[in-house]
């Protein structure tokens, strides 16, 4: 019934949001506010042409929802999207791109794909874990050695695994993992280069399991703010400091609010994954579906290589604006993790059995 309520209450507030022309919204968890990216800048301030229609498929619009902003790796790569959607379906595609959480944060943009109020938006796997409990298990921490392993894992064996109709029962399509980039630590106090230095730190993290067991893992105080709040807690020094990805500690100026130091934990990845509302995906011919999937390989591809090649260049960037940039061994913050496993498993978000099989996956993978 609180699902049922929440759907209509959803609906009605999709009406409102298209009538007022679709304002920018609330951000989502960890969505970033700047606009300064110059990897991706020109991409982002491109205008989508359409193609010249030559297809005799019906004519369709998809409104892609995202919570980036501009110049953000994943608004230019949802902008490519859109152009060769429009492209390989011989102009019967049309996709509007509407980024800055216009519709929402994650959990608010899965919800209306779900139930077919917007047909489709860009979301990370913690928020897919609500309608198919493995997708939390892309995002447990550690799991990774680099970003080649993680795709390996996401587009290989995992992908054939959740491929038995769990999230399309639940009105979610899948299309395919883009990127979103791994985490880091920040804080005000200490230049964390062990993980028994992460103890007794006030840190924030947004309310995904994963995070805060993480966290707690390493002996942190976890306190879950919005992203809205982030930079007005640390400023206040309500927390000593959060974790985010690269790009997104950039943007966002955490220089400006005592963060003096980063550390690289790179202690969680993440992808966002194109997704659809599944009955519009069935309504698709063939070859709109498979333009859809063409051309979200290519977007993915574009961000996965634009995210690793601005890393480098955002973490000279912090540098230049004073932060002390920490290296760390990854293998002995990763042996703090088991706690974060076992509660996961305890609080019912996945069962050991789902936990062993991804470890299963994440080997094969490295192999």
């Amino acid at each position: 019934m609180k699902r049922k309520l929440l759907s209509a209450v959803l609906a009605v507030a999709m009406v409102g949001t298209m009538l007022a022309g679709c304002g920018t919204t609330v951000q989502s968890l960890d969505s970033t506010a700047s606009t300064e990216a110059p990897a991706v800048a020109e991409a982002d301030s491109a205008e989508t042409e359409s193609a010249e229609v030559t297809s005799t498929d019906p004519a369709v619009t998809i409104r892609l929802g995202n919570f980036n902003a501009d110049g953000e790796p994943g608004q230019a790569a949802s902008l490519k999207f859109a152009e060769l959607a429009n492209e390989y379906s011989g102009g019967s595609i049309t996709v509007e791109v509407h980024n800055n959480s216009e519709f929402g944060n994650a959990p608010e943009m899965a919800e209306q794909v779900s139930i077919g109020a917007i047909e489709a938006c860009l979301i990370c796997e913690a928020t897919l874990g609500e309608y198919d409990s493995r997708y939390h298990l892309v995002a447990m921490p550690y799991l990774y050695d680099d970003y080649a392993h993680a795709y390996r894992v996401v587009d290989g064996e995992f992908k054939d695994w959740v491929a038995d109709g769990t999230l399309e029962a639940a009105g979610i399509h899948d299309v395919g993992s883009w990127e979103y980039g791994f985490r880091s630590l920040t804080n005000s106090k200490v230049p964390v280069e062990h993980p028994d230095q992460v103890k007794g730190l006030l840190i924030r993290t947004p309310s995904e399991q994963q995070l805060i067991f993480c966290m707690e893992a390493l002996g942190a105080n976890v306190q879950q703010v919005a992203f809205s709040e982030l930079i007005p807690a640390l400023k206040q020094k309500t927390v000593d400091g959060q974790e985010n990805p690269i790009s997104t500690i950039y943007n966002n100026a955490l220089w400006e609010c005592e963060q003096k130091y980063l550390t690289l934990t790179r202690h969680e990845w993440e992808s966002m994954n194109l997704c659809i509302n599944n009955a519009f995906w069935e309504s698709l011919t063939d070859d709109q579906k498979e333009a859809i999937n063409k051309a979200s390989a290519e977007a993915s591809a574009f961000m996965r290589q634009t995210v690793q090649d601005s890393e480098e260049d955002y973490l000279q960037k912090l540098a230049d604006e004073g932060m002390e940039i920490i290296e760390v061994n990854i293998d002995e913050f990763r042996e703090n993790m088991q706690y974060a496993y076992d509660k996961m498993v305890s609080t019912g978000a996945v069962t050991q059995e789902q936990v062993d099989k991804m470890m299963e996956i994440v080997e094969n993978a490295r192999q």
